[in-house]
């Protein structure tokens, strides 16, 4: 076996997000800058991409944020949802590039043409938004009755609970996050369970949370150049790097199948090669990778 350039994940780097700190446990006037270290997805994460297709996307991107982020899990699981959006859009630009290549089929029933089109990291990036408090507070005046409430933004942790049912029943997955992350709520003084809560009031939370976590969801506004409609979509920033890193998982098996093939080395000793020392020899076998079956 040649000699191993060690595992090829890269150094972690300082991310910045926008306003404040994550940890909400430190008083608003102590905040600096949040700042995480966040390294590259190493060829042993991209293996684990494919081995956890059976995952929802949302919990197979916490695993992933927590095998790259410093803190792990704990801090995975603690990211608003917008924070762990932005720091998806980071490992992507890290592991892959800032270039976006993408293709989307126009909605539109008459068209369905594919649409080419190209974003970039730091457009999807909202460049800034004020730090997560650790609650936040909602005054409503509903169906004659005025309700305040309190409440913290969902985290990782939340999304990944509901994550299941979500494919299944949305709107009860979404009654199920407001019970999580509503603390308190009462009508004209009496406390109120988030389940009771009228749907006006509901919505008002829905959109509170929304504006205090601007990059938890990332709209595209598109006109199919087929059709001339304009589109709205929603770039799931989770799905797509797991797609991608599925397909470079895909080439790297077949590259580990080449040389294994040739070598009879192990995949875990080819795995930790450097990428330059594992395509040098798929170089001298004639092929980068083995065509798919």
């Amino acid at each position: 076996m040649p000699a191993s350039a060690g595992l090829e994940a890269g150094a972690p780097v300082r991310v910045a997000i926008p306003g404040g700190i994550w940890d909400r446990g430190v008083p608003e006037c102590d905040r600096p800058h949040r700042e995480l270290m966040l390294r590259p997805v190493a060829p042993e994460d991209e293996v684990f991409v494919l081995d956890s297709h059976d995952m929802v996307p949302s919990t197979r991107a916490t695993a992933l944020l927590a095998r790259c982020l410093e803190g792990g899990r704990e801090t995975a699981e603690a990211l608003t949802a917008g924070d762990r959006e932005a720091m998806l859009l980071q490992l992507r630009r890290l592991s892959i590039g800032e270039h976006v290549p993408c293709v989307l089929q126009c909605p539109v029933e008459t068209c369905s043409e594919p649409m080419e089109f190209a974003l970039q990291i730091a457009d999807l990036l909202v460049p800034a938004y004020a730090a997560p408090l650790g609650q936040h507070e909602l005054i409503a005046d509903e169906e004659g009755a005025r309700y305040e409430l309190t409440f913290r933004l969902p985290n990782g942790a939340d999304l990944d609970a509901v994550a299941p049912l979500a494919r299944t029943n949305a709107p009860l997955a979404a009654l199920e996050l407001l019970d999580r992350c509503v603390a308190n709520a009462r009508a004209n003084g009496v406390p109120q369970s988030p389940e009771s809560l009228p749907a006006g009031v509901r919505a008002r939370v829905a959109a509170a949370m929304a504006e205090r976590d601007p990059q938890a969801e990332i709209e595209l506004e598109l006109v199919c150049p087929a059709c001339g409609q304009a589109i709205t979509t929603i770039f799931d920033t989770a799905s797509f790097l797991l797609r991608e890193l599925e397909q470079r998982a895909d080439e790297r098996l077949r590259e580990v199948h080449a040389l294994a093939s040739h070598y009879h080395w192990s995949e875990r000793e080819i795995l930790t090669m450097s990428t330059r020392h594992r395509k040098r020899y798929l170089d001298l076998l004639g092929h980068r990778a083995v065509p798919a079956a």
